[in-house]
């Protein structure tokens, strides 16, 4: 006697992907008011390309941050830009995760293989730099320490960015 099962779908993961959606909205956010304001930012943004466009995305179907230079500024994108010059990957959800919330870094993401990145490989190390230092303006240095190799020193300058961004950069994405 045979028996028929019905396919079981997996579950979704909930919980992680609405931190993974929040915290997109934040790190993009923040790299608009940061390119605006952050002299760092602002040097590794003005090396790039007019037009240049970025998208980090969840894969297989997860969501994704797209960013566009217009004018040595960064614009964040909510949907998917096309023919994007870098596209960062993140392998699962839980690789994205754990990236998000600052459990590792990003260099240990693409050492065990759960980042991938399609472009120019000159663009992203530019791209990591910035990261770096949008990473030191939102967090405290005792969790900056685990993820940046060289700890940015906050000046009076930096600080008063810090406040910037926590305020209105990215509430408002100024």
């Amino acid at each position: 006697m045979t028996m028929w099962y019905r396919p079981v779908k997996p579950g979704t993961k909930r919980f992680k992907l609405f931190i993974i959606k929040i915290v997109f909205v934040v790190l993009g956010r923040a790299f608009q008011s940061a390119s605006r304001n952050d002299p760092d930012v602002k040097k590794e943004v003005s090396s790039w390309d007019d037009g240049f466009t970025l998208i980090m995305k969840v894969l297989p179907d997860g969501p994704l941050m797209g960013l566009e230079k217009k004018s040595d500024q960064l614009i964040f994108k909510w949907s998917k830009l096309k023919n994007a010059d870098l596209e960062i990957y993140f392998r699962n959800i839980e690789s994205a995760f754990m990236v998000m919330t600052p459990q590792i870094g990003a260099p240990q993401a693409f050492a065990e293989k759960r980042m991938s990145i399609k472009g120019d490989l000159g663009v992203s190390m530019s791209f990591t730099r910035a990261l770096n230092s949008l990473l030191a303006l939102l967090y405290p240095r005792i969790i900056v320490k685990r993820l940046v190799k060289r700890v940015p020193v906050l000046t009076r300058k930096k600080i008063g960015i810090r406040i910037w961004l926590y305020t209105l950069g990215i509430l408002l994405g100024i």
